[in-house]
């Protein structure tokens, strides 16, 4: 980025968006070691039941809070909270997805997050995540994750799929 480019700035939630002006996020992927890291997600519907798909390949030290939270969720055996989100509850995190349908709600975790130096992923919202959740497939040591930087889901999990069928067809 150039010195003199202007950043945006959300009047709702007072996060500078560290996007120019006109411009996009770019996400570098990483590995990121969360041995020991505990996981906050924030929302118990349909979004956060998909969120954790992927991170229940990864770790069980994961914490759903939302007032109500679906049946597969709650039986996973992670620590489900049924209360509203509130700003303390981020303090015990290292990684925290904001996953309600409420997109007013979703950009203030992400700004609380942000206060506190913790990393966030605002489901279907990039502007305003600190990193976005690839199109993942895990088969024992072998991660292969894909991502079209938040532009292009569909065509993410499409590749994602063929890395898939490549892998199994090696295992046959």
């Amino acid at each position: 980025m150039k010195k003199d480019e202007k950043f945006t700035d959300d009047s709702d939630t007072g996060k500078a968006s560290p996007v120019p002006v006109g411009g996009e996020r770019i996400f570098l992927p990483v590995c990121i070691n969360i041995t020991d890291k505990a996981i906050l997600v924030v929302g118990g519907g349909r979004v956060a039941a998909q969120k954790l798909k992927t991170l229940l390949k990864y770790t069980r030290n994961i914490t759903v809070c939302a007032p109500e939270i679906r049946p597969e969720i709650r039986t996973t055996g992670i620590r489900c909270l049924r209360q509203k989100y509130s700003p303390e509850l981020l303090d015990k995190y290292r990684l925290v997805y904001a996953c309600t349908d409420d997109k007013k709600l979703n950009r203030q975790i992400a700004a609380d997050a942000g206060k506190r130096g913790i990393l966030v992923n605002v489901a279907d919202d990039p502007l305003y995540c600190d990193f976005i959740s690839p199109a993942v497939f895990k088969q024992g040591d072998i991660s292969v994750a894909v991502s079209s930087n938040g532009k292009n889901v569909k065509k993410s999990v499409r590749l994602r799929d063929r890395f898939r069928q490549i892998l199994e067809s090696e295992n046959e």
